[in-house]
């Protein structure tokens, strides 16, 4: 486990979704830097001293060479699902179209469907906003695992832990 790992044992953590709503797209994560920033500072003045913090990102290979410009489809005993995602290397904006159906019974599915907008945030940009917060000792691993963060890897996880 990371936080052991770094020391981290019986130390207090913080669970934290970072969402925004929106009329026209409720649930979409936040877009913003400045937000993004907003977010982190509230985190680290609402986490206990010495407190851990710890959350995940997309990588830019995630969104540039897995996701892209894709579609992904998928039909499981719970349902089924498509996915079609479009990514804007410009503005650093994923957006995806979610089509689910799910069966209500008598081989009847209901279809729901959903636009999901994600930032493609670089680690140096994370970085900054983390220690701008006031967070120290950040780490940042390939996934949930003790590797190093590397080219191929499609998850960031951050540990940061608070100042005194």
């Amino acid at each position: 486990n990371n936080a052991t790992s770094k020391g981290y044992e019986n130390e207090n953590y913080v669970s934290v979704t970072f969402r925004q709503s929106k009329k026209d797209a409720e649930g979409n994560y936040v877009l913003d830097e400045e937000e993004l920033q907003q977010a982190f500072s509230r985190v680290h003045e609402y986490l206990e001293e010495d407190g851990v913090f710890i959350f995940d990102v997309n990588t830019s290979y995630k969104y540039t060479k897995l996701l892209a410009e894709n579609t992904f489809a998928e039909s499981r005993d719970e349902g089924s699902f498509i996915w079609d995602n479009y990514y804007d290397e410009e503005e650093r904006i994923n957006e995806y179209d979610l089509t689910l159906f799910i069966p209500e019974g008598d081989g009847l599915y209901r279809r729901y469907t959903e636009t999901h907008y994600q930032r493609n945030y670089e680690t140096e940009t994370l970085l900054k906003l983390l220690k701008n917060a006031g967070f120290i000792d950040i780490c940042v691993y390939d996934d949930y695992t003790d590797a190093p963060l590397c080219e191929t890897s499609e998850r960031a996880v951050f540990v940061a832990k608070k100042s005194k």
